[in-house]
């Protein structure tokens, strides 16, 4: 049976509220209309969602479980409501936040001369999650490292496009005394690192020896999301970090930090997502022309 969205908000209301008159005056309805609308729902669905005294109103078990469902359902109508009225004139993106950090703002002006009039919105989260909201439409496009794509439970159901792969540069201040090592990964691994997006699936892409010999030494000693926080720790401190090729370039043009290239093959890439097989269009294409763009610097 179809799930009336009206029942739901005015169950939520009187739920929330813990009474039917209260709701009624929220939701700028008469208190029989209200009344008339729960017993509607517990009718449909066979099942008694308040207990009613004269007193007081309180949640069935039924009741309490449609509760913890109800804010999420009316906000997903609020988003395709407002999917549906923006057309293309908001953009929805989930990336990894070393992506946010080094390639979103670049690519975000180069999107905003193209199409001033659209929205975005971009926000960072586990990549099983980004997907779950990709498949609900409540994002349009993600960006993720590839070995984070495949391990994704619903792969198939996806289109994915390689944008980018680069070798990764320690990045240090100017001095380091790392810079006196041969560079091998053993010297590396003799001071502390910095490094943002480190995570399960980024490990799962590095050869079995040099994640074992990572494991071991403990790399790195600090994780942490934010990309220029790790540039900013390198720039103050003896702490090593890591960055795509081109995002250490400029940086080490300016003189603000010295490199090395990281041995053993690591590198980084980046895979845009989109839903169905079709490629993407519109919007959606503009936003990874951007993204490519901006990696190539």
């Amino acid at each position: 049976m179809p799930i009336d969205l009206v029942l739901i908000q005015r169950f939520e209301a009187v739920h929330r509220l813990g009474s039917f008159s209260a709701a009624a005056d929220a939701l700028a309805i008469t208190h029989s209309a209200i009344t008339k609308s729960i017993q509607a729902l517990e009718a449909r669905w066979n099942v008694r969602l308040f207990d009613r005294t004269t007193r007081r109103v309180t949640p069935t078990a039924a009741g309490r479980r449609l509760a913890l469902a109800a804010p999420a359902l009316l906000a997903h109508a609020d988003s395709v409501r407002a999917d549906v009225m923006a057309g293309d004139r908001q953009l929805r993106v989930i990336c990894g936040p070393a992506i946010i950090d080094t390639f979103i703002p670049a690519a975000l002006l180069q999107f905003r001369d193209q199409h001033p009039d659209v929205a975005v919105h971009i926000e960072t989260m586990p990549p099983d999650l980004a997907c779950d909201r990709l498949l609900r439409r409540e994002a349009q496009l993600l960006l993720f490292h590839p070995t984070s794509i495949a391990a994704l439970p619903k792969r198939k159901d996806l289109a994915v496009t390689r944008l980018i792969a680069q070798g990764y540069r320690v990045v240090f201040r100017p001095g380091h005394p790392v810079a006196a090592t041969d560079g091998s990964l053993d010297a590396l691994l003799a001071f502390d690192w910095a490094v943002a997006g480190f995570d399960a699936s980024f490990q799962a892409g590095l050869p079995l020896d040099m994640r074992e010999q990572l494991r071991r030494r403990g790399f790195p000693r600090y994780r942490v999301v934010n990309q220029a926080a790790c540039i900013g720790l390198a720039e103050r401190s003896d702490v090593l970090t890591l960055l795509p090729a081109t995002a250490a370039a400029p940086l080490v043009a300016q003189g603000r930090l010295a490199d090395m290239a990281f041995p053993g093959g690591a590198g980084f890439a980046i895979s845009a997502v989109t839903q169905g097989a079709a490629a993407p269009a519109g919007i959606v294409a503009a936003f990874i022309a951007a993204i490519r763009s901006a990696v190539m610097g």
